[in-house]
């Protein structure tokens, strides 16, 4: 890495995503030079769930930058709630994330970034990808459990994306994604089921080519017991078992879904 961009890196990565998450030792030069995923929270900011997240993909050998990044307000008790319904707050974070990507990308180009949300989390990736100016795209994004409407329309993230979006749901996630997004909506302002419970909606034959071409990149997991090991289904999408079995295969393959590199004969 060249030295004259480690002052940029710091204050970016360093300071921008947070020395109090734990977050210096993933971004190490050696880590930052093989690429970044930044991991973002539900609206209860930086938790153990999270914490699984950056074990799971850490235990995978995944030796990339591993920071996580409170997007929302740090305020007690009520933060939580503020967080889920501050829309427009939410767009402003991920353009804050978009410029930490663009920063990165200028210093490591050619080196992959993800995205993996969850929660709120997710909606806030969706918002970051859009972000991105044109010329800068990100390899993928990761969404557990996601906060965001399942209607929304995911044209222009996909089209920042290399590999595409995977949104892994779990349909017993309903006290949170399904009751508790009718009440206090999702993240992007929406009333309604989440993403996170039952999938994004896909195109129409009469929708525009450009959202069939872009839906193309969507790819969707249903989450079981099996594949998570169970306990509570909002929770249970951050294990770090199921993170280290299931998603990192994501973000390490350079072609989604993973696998398809070797049928395609790549």
């Amino acid at each position: 890495m060249r030295l004259a961009s480690w002052p940029i890196l710091a204050c970016v990565l360093v300071l921008g995503l947070g020395c109090s998450s734990g977050n210096e030792p993933y971004l190490v030069t050696e880590r930052l030079e093989k690429g970044l995923v930044i991991i973002l929270p539900g609206i209860e900011g930086e938790s153990p769930l999270n914490r699984d997240i950056r074990r799971g993909l850490e235990q995978s050998g995944l030796g990339r930058a591993l920071p996580i990044h409170r997007w929302g307000r740090p305020i007690p008790v009520a933060g939580p709630l503020i967080n889920q319904m501050d829309f427009l707050g939410n767009r402003l974070a991920g353009q804050r994330i978009a410029e930490m990507i663009v920063n990165y990308q200028r210093a490591h180009p050619g080196r992959p970034v993800h995205l993996v949300g969850h929660s709120g989390g997710g909606g806030v990736a969706v918002f970051a990808a859009e972000a991105l100016p044109e010329g800068n795209q990100v390899d993928g994004l990761v969404l557990l459990s996601a906060s965001i409407s399942r209607t929304y329309n995911l044209t222009k993230a996909l089209n920042k994306t290399r590999s595409g979006i995977v949104n892994f749901y779990s349909k017993a996630d309903v006290g949170f994604l399904v009751i508790g997004t009718i009440l206090a909506g999702n993240v992007d302002g929406a009333r309604g089921p989440a993403a996170g419970a039952l999938g994004f909606s896909t195109p129409d034959d009469d929708d525009p080519e450009e959202k069939r071409l872009a839906y193309q990149k969507l790819h969707q997991v249903e989450l079981t017991s099996e594949l998570t090991g169970g306990g509570e289904a909002h929770a249970s999408s951050t294990h770090s078992g199921f993170i280290r079995q299931h998603v990192s295969q994501w973000i390490a393959s350079s072609a989604w879904p993973p696998g398809s590199e070797i049928a395609s004969g790549e």
